[in-house]
C-alpha cells in the first residue's frame, strides 16, 4: 500500500539530525554510566578460609581496664581468625570503597542513591534489601585480603584529609546481619555474619584515620554479636563463647579511643585573641605530650591525630610552642612510616586557617 504522506527533503534532513543527536545523547549517557560502574576493577574471585578451631580452654577475657592496658595497641587481643579470617583476594578493597567518597568519589551519587533505598528493620536499623545490587556488589570486596585508602586512593591532606562515605559500610554490615538473621541454614547465617567481621577488619587494617577505625570496630562488634546469638540458639556453645569475648572487647576499645583522643585534644584551650584572632592557652607539657604521641603511639591513627594537633599549635600557639611544634612536624616528615611522614609534610605545607575555617574544623569553640 502506498502512503499519501510525503516528507520534504528539508524535513527529512532535520529528522535525521534529530535522530543522530538523540542517539549521541544516549551513547553519552550510556558511556557515563559505564564510566561510573567501571571506575574500579571487578573484585577477583577469592576464597575465604575456614575459621580456626576454637580451644575453649585457651580463651581469655582481656582486662582492658587494668593498668597494663594503657600501653596496649587498641586492637583485638582475641584472635579474630577464630570467627572470620580475611579472604584471599588480591585486589585492594580500598579502590572500591573509596569510589563512594562524597567529594571526589566517582560513584558518590550511586552510594547516596543506595542509602535512599534503605528500610528500617527492628533491632537492626536501616538496611538495604537482601538482593540490593550494591549490597551484592560489595560482597566479593569483603573477600579481599587488604584495604588501603591512603594515599593509594585518597590523598593525605592534613586536617582536610577526605574520608569515604562510611555510612555505606555500616549499612552493608547491618544489611548482612539482617539477612543472616532470616537465614534458615546455620551456614548461610554464618556466611553473612562473618562477612561483616571481615569488613570491619579491612576498615581497621590500614590504621590511618580514626573514624575509619571506629566504623570498622562497630562492624566487628555487630558481627560478633550476631554470631553469638545464632550460635547460642543452635547450641554451638564454643563458638558463642568466642564471639562473646570478641564482642566484649569492642566497647573497651571504643572508650579508650575516646580517652586517648581527649588527652591530646587542643580545642578546649582555644581562646579569642587580639582582634578576635584565635589563640591557644595550652597547659605546660601539652606540646611535649603531642610530640610523644605523634612519635611513639603503637597505633598509627593516634599518631596522625597528634600530628594534626601539632599543626594547629604551629599556627596559633605561643611563639615558643609554634617553634617546637614545627620542629616536631619537620622531624616527623622524615619518619620511616611513609604514611606518618606524608601526613606531617601535608601539615607543614598547609597555610594557617582563618577563624571561620577553624570553627568548621573543630566545631563550636569556647
Amino acid at each position: 500500500m502506498t502512503s499519501h504522506f510525503k516528507i520534504s527533503p528539508k524535513t527529512g534532513v532535520l529528522v535525521a539530525l534529530t535522530l543522530l543527536v538523540c542517539l549521541g545523547g544516549l551513547l553519552v549517557v550510556r558511556a557515563a554510566v559505564t564510566d561510573l560502574r567501571t571506575a574500579v576493577p571487578a573484585a577477583p574471585v577469592a576464597t575465604v578460609p575456614e575459621p580456626k578451631p576454637i580451644d575453649v580452654s585457651a580463651l581469655a577475657i582481656p582486662c582492658w581496664s587494668c593498668p597494663e592496658a594503657n600501653d596496649w595497641p587498641l586492637r583485638f587481643r582475641t584472635d579474630l581468625d577464630l570467627l572470620a579470617p580475611l579472604g584471599t583476594g588480591t585486589n585492594n578493597a580500598g579502590v572500591w570503597f573509596g569510589a563512594f567518597a562524597k567529594v571526589s568519589g566517582p560513584r558518590s551519587a550511586e552510594g547516596l542513591a543506595a542509602l535512599a533505598r534503605r528500610v528500617e528493620v527492628p533491632g537492626v536499623g536501616s538496611v538495604l534489601p537482601p538482593d540490593d545490587p550494591l549490597l551484592l556488589e560489595a560482597e566479593p570486596w569483603c573477600d579481599q585480603a587488604t584495604l588501603r585508602l591512603y594515599p593509594d586512593v585518597l590523598p593525605l591532606n592534613g586536617w582536610a584529609t577526605e574520608v569515604t562515605n562510611l555510612i555505606l559500610p555500616l549499612t552493608y554490615a547491618r544489611s548482612w546481619v539482617a539477612r543472616g538473621k532470616q537465614a534458615a541454614r546455620f551456614e548461610d547465617a554464618m556466611a553473612d555474619f562473618r562477612r561483616v567481621i571481615r569488613l570491619g577488619r579491612l576498615l581497621r587494617q590500614e590504621d590511618v584515620v580514626l573514624i575509619n577505625d571506629l566504623v570498622g570496630l562497630a562492624c566487628i562488634r555487630i558481627g560478633a554479636e550476631a554470631i553469638y546469638d545464632r550460635a547460642r540458639h543452635d547450641g554451638r556453645l564454643d563458638l558463642a563463647l568466642a564471639a562473646a569475648v570478641v564482642a566484649g572487647e569492642a566497647p573497651a576499645q571504643r572508650l579508650l579511643s575516646a580517652a586517648r583522643i581527649t588527652a591530646s585534644d587542643t580545642a578546649p584551650f582555644l581562646r579569642g585573641g587580639v582582634g578576635g584572632r584565635r589563640t591557644l592557652d595550652l597547659p605546660a607539657g601539652h606540646v611535649e605530650k603531642l610530640q610523644k604521641t605523634a612519635t611513639g603511639s603503637p597505633d598509627r591513627r593516634f599518631r596522625g591525630e597528634a600530628i594534626v594537633q601539632l599543626q594547629l599549635v604551629s599556627w596559633i600557639g605561643t611563639a615558643e610552642q609554634r617553634v617546637a611544634a614545627r620542629q616536631a612536624l619537620e622531624a616527623l616528615s622524615r619518619d620511616e612510616d611513609r604514611i606518618v611522614a606524608a601526613t606531617a609534610r601535608a601539615c607543614l605545607e598547609q597555610p594557617p586557617l582563618e577563624d571561620d575555617k577553624l570553627e568548621q574544623w573543630l566545631g563550636k569553640l569556647p
